[in-house]
């Protein structure tokens, strides 16, 4: 029986001046992602976002909320009915929504408008008195098993019984874009999925040694790739080929070095896509001291090889609560499927917690990595993943 969603925002809300820019992007967003079911219309009104359901499958309106609710910007999402701004006609819709159901109700009814011929406390009262003639149960305004919300301006009603939380943030493109590193474990994807939160436009970029890795991780990487891709409308995903670069770093580098140069060369291919796509800045999933190389000094010897900004959106974080983050978004169970990582190849048992900046720069200036970067560059695989 519902025939719109309507989509509510917090963030946002704060903008003042520039409202106007984040509402219609997410509106776009909305727009792109429902695309897959059918093309929809999004209104923005006051405080809301509204899309109609008049032409997606009845089947299909129950996906269309939750790809609602959890696109960044959204605080929460809700099927709902509309209805002319009359008492009539808003009693007739509540009515038939708590007929469905037994048990105490609450009507939550406000207006938005002064122009109304009622104010909210008038709209509780007669919705109410109609729900108990209508159905007999009983109203409890501290702890009902239902409750009803009503929202009324001088052109039209949303009556709803249900919503669906959302991740809230900005939406995404407002902040730019990022090139994020991508690896294939658990960290990189809630990275990215937090960087899209700010309102970043994710890029990802992963390094594949296809020698080493196969094509197993590749359909990992992909399978994250499609996960990720239900917040942001498209993800372009990256495959560069890595092991050219490797095989040069493994000949000129002790073990205890190589994960800390494979990472620099990484940034440098990463800066160079950055250059290409006018990004404005890098997203890694490192977290302060989680392995080897993500000590201090380690991070700094690392980052040191790259132009700023480089965001790290987990640098604080416990891992569980990564590891939360990620089974709710839906990478973990990808993330955890069997694939060695290209960074694993050839590194030392226990490799250097203290490097520094010289120190790689030494051994990088006997590699001739220019023209294998240029050459990754070149052949890498390029995958444009739309909303399913």
């Amino acid at each position: 029986m519902f025939d719109h969603v309507v989509v509510h925002y917090a963030e946002i809300g704060t903008k003042s001046g520039n409202r106007s820019m984040f509402e219609k992007a997410l509106a776009r967003n909305l727009r792109e992602m429902i695309a897959p079911f059918a093309a929809v219309r999004v209104r923005r009104e006051t405080g809301r976002l509204t899309c109609s359901l008049a032409d997606v499958a009845e089947a299909d309106r129950a996906a269309v909320v939750a790809a609602a609710a959890r696109q960044p910007g959204v605080a929460h999402a809700s099927p709902a009915v509309r209805t002319a701004p009359t008492i009539e006609a808003m009693c007739t819709a509540v009515v038939a929504l708590a007929s469905t159901r037994s048990g105490s109700f609450k009507i939550a009814a406000r207006r938005s408008e002064k122009t109304l011929p009622f104010d909210s406390r008038a709209m509780n009262v007669e919705l109410g008195a109609a729900v108990q003639a209508a159905t007999g149960r009983p109203v409890d305004v501290h702890t009902p098993d239902d409750m009803y919300v009503v929202e009324a301006d001088s052109h039209r009603a949303y009556v709803r019984d249900a919503r669906i939380a959302g991740p809230g943030g900005l939406p995404v493109g407002v902040s730019g874009k990022v090139i994020s590193l991508l690896s294939g474990g658990i960290d990189s994807p809630v990275a990215s999925y937090l960087a899209m939160l700010r309102g970043c436009r994710v890029v990802a970029v992963h390094f594949w040694n296809r020698s080493y890795s196969g094509e197993g991780v590749r359909e990992k990487v992909l399978a994250i790739g499609r996960a990720l891709a239900r917040f942001q409308p498209s993800l372009r995903l990256e495959l560069v080929p890595f092991e050219d670069i490797q095989q040069e770093i493994v000949a000129a580098a002790p073990a205890e070095l190589r994960m800390l140069l494979y990472r620099r060369a990484m940034l440098r291919v990463a800066g160079a896509l950055r250059s290409r796509h006018k990004a404005a800045g890098l997203v890694l999933g490192d977290s302060v001291g989680q392995v080897a190389s993500q000590t201090l000094p380690n991070l700094a010897a690392v980052y040191e090889g790259a132009a700023p900004p480089i965001l790290t959106p987990l640098i604080a974080m416990n891992k569980m609560d990564v590891v939360r983050i990620a089974e709710r978004i839906g990478t973990y169970e990808s993330s955890i499927l069997p694939g060695a990582d290209c960074c694993s190849l050839l590194v030392a048992r226990h490799p250097s917690t203290r490097a520094t900046a010289a120190a790689l720069a030494e051994v990088e200036a006997q590699c001739d990595l220019e023209p294998l970067v240029q050459a990754a560059l070149a052949e890498r695989e390029i995958h444009v993943i739309a909303p399913a």
